[in-house]
């Protein structure tokens, strides 16, 4: 089964609107006029089945040298592809290319889009010569390429080297430097190592070196040790802080002192104000006094003097009423009932306030409280008006001491609610019922407990610090040893004299490692390490020089049978181009030649039946392309092995009617012998041809579409 596109699909894009897709029969023909996209299409499979870009036939940038053969575009989209293994294979712009297969055991030659796309602007096979190129031949129909890449691979140096009784007499090059460096180096390395094997002072360091580890070892296990005592340390700190924890914090006692104070400080304002009011007791006793004294007094108080002039009064109100009553009679007769009961009034009056006469016991209470009242204040009773500033100035005293009394009782309830607080908050830190007179002591005792978990805490911090291990290190499990800091220093004096007496033995062979290092180009550090990799640069070294003497004699051996092929290889190129491959259409489709030979210059030459000869550079554009098209598809036959597809893009549309139709039946004949072709024309008469010669194929066998 040969190469064979099964699905094409094309992304729209450029001039193409819609996007493209087809499922191939063995003869395809794709049919657009300008800007239908037939160009867009044919440029898009070359992207994505071929290699595009530099050292390749489709060039996407200028250069000073060549102009593009395609335009610098993207295309999406992707093609299946059978007969490059066992699957079918996707190829799309990000994917590997034709060109990659070359080695997968497909039969894919070099130059391989040359041979399968042929456009109508570049027929040709080459740039060079006519058209055809003498190394584009050699490497199709010739193997030259396999032979100039064999070639390429051989040292000049190797070439021109001759072999005489087991020697190689070569320039100092390539293998052959490489081959002379090897034996050298051997022979050094050689010598080096002797003197390694009579060096002595590896004995000695390595009896330093297991001192040194045994040692190393006892240090460990104190080191092992201090992490544990580290642990018990930390194990101990982390109790004391939970204990102190416990205690009361500093600011608590701050707190309760303050509260302390605080009591004592109401205890004494509640003293001052009890000293106040039993001070203000006797002054309550006078207020009382006057208080009651100041109401008698004044019930007792109303002299004749008073009830005199109460009765001069009524007794001219008596007689103006009178005198309105007569008067009255002899106009008004309501004024007159009114003047009447005025005066009727005004005589019950005088009459009620009749003076009294005092009696004895009232004069004698009276003198008493005159008495008593200078005894207490101290000045003679007069008048009511004095007992009443009296009494005034006894009053805001009276209304002071209530005051006070209120903030007794409020002062003596905080004091006896702090009191209690206080007692509440010492048993809670105390667990005992601290009394009053020992509250200070207390407080000092808490105070000396924290002082001395918080001295021990500061203590273990310092011996925490000194064992100098992170607590990451800490082992909870015990040591097979005691911490002995005294032998862990003995130990350290000793692992330094035996340190300085190894590095002064160590030093005695830094020259000598310094000198394998170089030889052998190791990095390593270990004297062992070293001799190892000395061993094995010995050894390498005689590979090396074996190697590269083999080298020489193999690739001696291969440039000799490439000489020998290519005296044969101009033989072999004249059958090639004599083959009924490339003879046979090349005269159907030109219906004149039928020969083709190459002469030493490189160059085509055409010869016809009646033993006529032209260059192939002196034909017309229109027969000198239906050549390339012979050559493209004899040779694809030829270096191909098995049939694959082709890609026409108008490629005969610089040819005449009469030899369009041969090309047309060439193509017939290619599908007919296996092969796919993809023609792409927007020439209404190779779509007629198409058309009428692929009819014959059957619609499994040819297929056409007309771009829009």
């Amino acid at each position: 089964m040969g190469i064979r596109i099964d699905r094409i699909s094309i992304d729209r894009g450029g001039p193409l609107k819609d996007d493209f897709t087809l499922e191939p029969q063995d003869l395809n023909l794709i049919y657009g006029l300008n800007e239908t996209g037939k160009t867009y299409i044919v440029e898009a499979m070359i992207n994505l089945l071929f290699k595009t870009g530099n050292n390749t036939p489709w060039i996407l940038k200028r250069t000073k040298s060549q102009e593009p053969t395609v335009r610098e575009w993207k295309p999406g989209g992707k093609i299946l592809i059978s007969g490059l293994g066992d699957k079918t294979t996707v190829f799309t712009s990000g994917s590997s290319k034709l060109e990659d297969f070359r080695n997968s055991g497909s039969h894919l030659p070099e130059e391989l889009s040359r041979l399968m796309v042929v456009r109508a602007g570049d027929t040709r096979l080459s740039s060079t010569g006519d058209g055809a190129g003498d190394n584009i031949l050699r490497t199709y129909l010739s193997g030259k390429g396999v032979l100039d890449e064999i070639e390429k691979g051989i040292p000049k140096t190797v070439r021109k080297a001759t072999m005489e009784n087991g020697t190689i007499d070569m320039n100092c090059a390539g293998y052959q430097e490489k081959r002379l460096t090897a034996q050298k180096d051997r022979k050094e390395l050689e010598a080096l190592q002797l003197e390694v094997n009579e060096n002595a002072s590896l004995c000695a360091v390595n009896s330093l070196e297991s001192s040194r580890k045994e040692i190393d070892v006892q240090l460990s296990e104190l080191e092992d040790a201090k992490k544990h005592r580290a642990f018990m340390l930390q194990e101990e700190l982390r109790k004391l802080k939970l204990d102190l924890e416990d205690l009361s914090s500093e600011q608590d006692l701050l707190g309760l002192g303050t509260d302390i104070s605080l009591h004592r400080a109401e205890c004494r304002n509640l003293a001052n104000i009890e000293e106040e009011l039993s001070i203000a007791a006797e002054e309550e006793d006078s207020y009382i006094w006057l208080d009651k004294a100041r109401e008698e007094y004044l019930s007792h108080s109303e002299t004749p003097g008073n009830r005199s002039l109460i009765n001069k009064v009524s007794l001219a109100l008596l007689f103006f009423f009178i005198l309105l009553t007569a008067a009255a009679g002899f106009f008004s007769r309501p004024l007159m009932i009114i003047a009447a009961a005025g005066a009727l009034i005004c005589l019950i009056v005088r009459i009620r306030n009749k003076p009294e006469p005092v009696s004895s016991s009232d004069e004698l209470r009276r003198r008493k409280l005159e008495e008593e009242f200078s005894r207490r204040f101290g000045r003679e009773l007069t008048d009511s008006a004095t007992l009443q500033i009296e009494y005034k100035k006894m009053e805001a005293a009276h209304i002071q001491s209530e005051s006070r009394r209120k903030s007794r009782i409020e002062l003596k309830r905080r004091v006896e609610a702090k009191k209690a607080s206080i007692l509440t908050r010492l048993h809670s830190i105390t667990g005992e019922d601290v009394p009053q007179r020992s509250w200070d002591s207390g407080m000092e005792g808490i105070r000396n407990n924290r002082k001395e978990i918080q001295n021990t805490i500061n203590t273990i911090k310092i011996a925490l610090s000194s064992l100098n291990i992170h607590e990451d290190s800490y082992l909870p499990d015990p040591s097979s040893v005691e911490w002995n800091k005294s032998r862990y220093l003995k130990l350290k004096d000793e692992l330094e004299d035996v340190s300085k007496n190894l590095d002064r033995e160590k030093h005695s062979i830094d020259n000598l490692k310094m000198e394998i290092k170089e030889a052998t180009g190791s990095k390593a550090r270990d004297i062992k390490e070293l001799l190892t990799a000395m061993e094995d640069t010995i050894e390498a070294a005689r590979y090396r020089y074996r190697d590269n003497t083999a080298r020489i004699l193999a690739e001696k051996s291969v440039y000799r049978a490439v000489c020998e092929f290519r005296s044969q290889e101009n033989e072999r190129l004249d059958e090639a181009l004599g083959s009924d491959e490339v003879a046979a259409p090349l005269l159907k489709i030109t219906g004149r030649y039928n020969g083709l030979r190459m002469d030493s210059n490189g160059y085509l030459h055409l010869s016809t039946s009646e033993g006529e000869e032209f260059p192939l550079s002196q034909l017309s554009t229109g027969a000198a392309e239906q050549v390339y098209i012979t050559l493209r598809t004899g040779f694809a036959e030829l270096t191909m092995g098995e049939t694959a597809f082709l890609i026409f893009d108008d490629a005969f549309q610089h040819s005449d009617w009469e030899r369009r139709e041969n090309l047309v039946n060439h193509v017939i004949g290619l599908v007919n012998s296996g092969w796919q072709v993809f023609y792409f024309t927007m020439d209404d008469h190779l779509r007629k041809l198409f058309d009428k010669s692929g009819g014959d194929l059957g619609q499994a066998g040819y297929k056409s579409i007309s771009l829009n």
